[in-house]
This record gives C-alpha cells, sequence and structure tokens, in this order.
C-alpha cells in the first residue's frame, strides 16, 4: 500500500511558526502599534492590548495556511523587525 501524502512538508516547522512565531509577532506588533496609531496616549496603550487576540489569530491562521513556509517566516520577520525598529526608533528619540 502506498502512503498518503502529507499535506505539510514540515508540520513541526509549521506548528513551531504558528505557535511560537506567530506569539512573537504578535506581541511585537502590539508593542509597535502605539507608536503610529492616531490616538490620545490612554488609546495608544489600551487598542493594541484589545487588538493583541485578534493579531496573533490572524498570524496563527496564516501561519497555519499558507502554502511555502518559507514565506511565513519571512512575513513573521519582517514584521517583528519593522516594529522592533519603531520602538527603537520611539524610545531614542
Amino acid at each position: 500500500m502506498s502512503a498518503k501524502p502529507s499535506l505539510f512538508s514540515s508540520p513541526k516547522c509549521r506548528l513551531l511558526a504558528c505557535l511560537l512565531g506567530a506569539l512573537i509577532a504578535a506581541t511585537l506588533v502590539t508593542a509597535g502599534a502605539g507608536t503610529y496609531l492616531p490616538f490620545n496616549d490612554i488609546d495608544r496603550i489600551g487598542v493594541p492590548i484589545l487588538l493583541f487576540p485578534v493579531t496573533w489569530t490572524l498570524l496563527f491562521l496564516y501561519a497555519a495556511m499558507a502554502s511555502k513556509l518559507w514565506h511565513v517566516w519571512l512575513v513573521l520577520t519582517l514584521l517583528s523587525l519593522i516594529h522592533i525598529g519603531l520602538v527603537y526608533r520611539h524610545l531614542a528619540g
């Protein structure tokens, strides 16, 4: 009997991208979102915190459903680096 082909080429790496990669990227997006949201000071803190579950869910679903795993890592890495840069620029003055 022939074995059924798996849905994904590397399920452990995809699971790592879904759980850890999406969580780290969503946390950094939440931290960086306060630098560019056009709200007053309190809302710049509150809105990203309230949107964190939505951000994490969207990144998780993207990581789970994308056809190529390197696209997932590229998107998560770019989002993380951009928001790290925004936080650094905001804190550095």
